[in-house]
């Protein structure tokens, strides 16, 4: 177990992390990828040639992104002599005879230096080990509402990423883990990058926090659907998803009137239920507006053998492993397995649900994605009534964009689609008609729903009532998906 450092030696090891270069930008181009070392890339001879010269920052790589003991006498000469018993005072490096050997993984990650263990622990199967920075925490970590709280929940915090990230915009930062490892790297992380305002706890579910209330809570849960338990930073002992069903249903007792729950995860598609269902069901009676973002959609024969192949190193029991999974989605009638975001609102009124697949890589501020999704929302529905939105004045977002594909013909340029793109956040899109393209074109913001109406059923030459049908459908589709910003008269 790693022991926390002060505030002055924190300091001091990060500005020389800093100053090798042992930094994400650096070492992505210094090793060519930040990939880490693995039996199944088979990368461990390029990474060992590339770290072979004798410099403070190959030495800190094989060390702590190689897992390499290395002999303590050469060791020495390339750093001040503070550095090598700070290391093993703190717990990340232990004398081993004449070697000073790793215990744990260091990853530079958004600023921070991140300690948890290495890839090796999968190898030799250790169930309570904390895992590094990985894709599906970076991914919610872009997601996060980033406006200021008084109090964030990060459950589930594994080496505490989120919570680093949360400290920056929340007076308090809750982290809570049902792994006591975990809550023991998130502590000597948060004192690792002088982060102060983190409080981690030892739990499961919301029972360390029983009785209070966030104005943010983020979870990367163990949601995997498998029928093994053996890791417990990706598997729990519920039946199929049933984990994200109970967080969600006691989620809002505790989050603060106007307060986001943000949580990735994974649901089961069971035969004779569409996904869309399920989902619901999980949302009903919350008393909280909810979007769910669907992403991607795996058989039942795909992700099991993409799950043994991230947490079973050793292939020669594939062929039992694979068949216990498929008989265990068999007697539950798993047809299809879905990963995604689901975004919750604590509000005391009416709520929505907007549930949908979307598209892949989205871009820009996310954490702002999200709030201005639930703004349109919230708006689309306080203008039901037509005359609400005919006295609002469209304005078309700064990220929308038209583009034109046109064929040549007979020596000239014929325009064959017109698209309608947005390109920060999800990258929705609409075919559009020109006459239709010229009315957006005059949502500016100053004119009136109305007035833009009557321009556009003058221009088409077209019955007023009818324009005014087809324009205000098309303005509430066109807000809800953030094409257009409707500010009120």
């Amino acid at each position: 177990m790693l022991t926390p450092l002060s505030q002055a030696d924190s300091q001091r090891l990060i500005a020389l992390f800093k100053e090798v270069g042992y930094t994400e930008t650096n070492l992505r181009s210094y090793l060519g990828s930040a990939e880490l070392p693995s039996s199944q890339l088979r990368n461990q001879a390029r990474l060992l040639d590339h770290t072979r010269e004798a410099t403070p920052l190959n030495a800190l790589l094989r060390w702590f992104w190689l897992h390499i003991p290395q002999a303590e006498a050469a060791s020495a000469p390339l750093f001040e002599n503070w550095l090598l018993p700070l290391l093993v005072q703190c717990g990340l490096l232990r004398r081993d005879g004449d070697n000073l050997a790793p215990l744990a993984m260091l990853l530079p990650y958004d600023s921070f230096l991140v300690a948890s263990d290495h890839p090796v622990a999968i190898e030799r199967q250790e169930s309570e080990m904390v895992l590094w920075p990985n894709p599906t925490s970076k991914f919610l970590s872009r997601f996060a509402v980033r406006r200021p709280s008084r109090a964030t929940l990060d459950l589930g915090t594994g080496s505490g990423i989120l919570s680093l990230g949360a400290a920056r915009h929340s007076e308090l930062v809750v982290a809570t883990d049902l792994n006591p490892r975990a809550v023991a790297f998130t502590k000597f992380n948060a004192s690792l990058n002088g982060v102060n305002c983190i409080e981690a706890l030892v739990g499961d579910c919301f029972a360390p926090v029983a009785g209070r209330r966030f104005d943010l809570i983020l979870s990367n849960p163990p949601f995997f659907i498998t029928p093994e338990t053996g890791y417990m930073f990706c598997e729990n002992s519920m039946e199929l998803d049933q984990l994200c069903r109970r967080l969600v249903k006691e989620a809002p007792a505790h989050l603060e009137e106007g307060g986001y729950m943000q949580m990735l995860c994974e649901w089961a598609q069971i035969e004779g239920q569409p996904w869309e269902d399920r989902i619901a069901e999980w949302l009903e009676g919350t008393g909280c507006d909810a979007w769910v973002m669907k992403g991607l959609t795996q058989n039942p024969t795909e992700y099991a053998q993409h799950r043994i192949r991230e947490t079973a190193q050793d292939s020669s029991h594939d062929a039992e492993l694979y068949q216990g999974y498929m008989s265990y989605y068999r007697k539950r009638g798993v047809q299809a397995i879905h990963d995604g975001l689901i975004v919750m609102r604590r509000r005391s009124a009416p709520n929505w649900v907007r549930i949908e697949e979307v598209p892949k890589t989205p871009t820009g501020d996310l954490g702002e994605l999200v709030l201005s999704t639930f703004a349109a929302m919230d708006l689309v529905r306080a203008m039901e009534n037509d005359e609400e939105l005919l006295h609002a004045r469209p304005r078309l977002s700064p990220h929308v964009r038209l583009e034109q594909i046109c064929d040549q013909v007979d020596g000239h340029w014929h325009a064959q689609s017109l698209t309608l793109r947005l390109t920060s956040g999800f990258p929705f899109h609409m075919n559009i008609q020109p006459l239709v393209a010229d009315f957006l074109a005059t949502c500016d913001g100053s004119l009136t729903a109305e007035d833009a109406i009557h321009g556009f059923a003058a221009l088409a030459q077209a019955p007023i009532e009818t324009v005014r049908r087809e324009c205000l459908a098309m303005l509430r589709k066109l807000i809800e998906r953030g094409f257009i910003l409707a500010n009120p008269a």
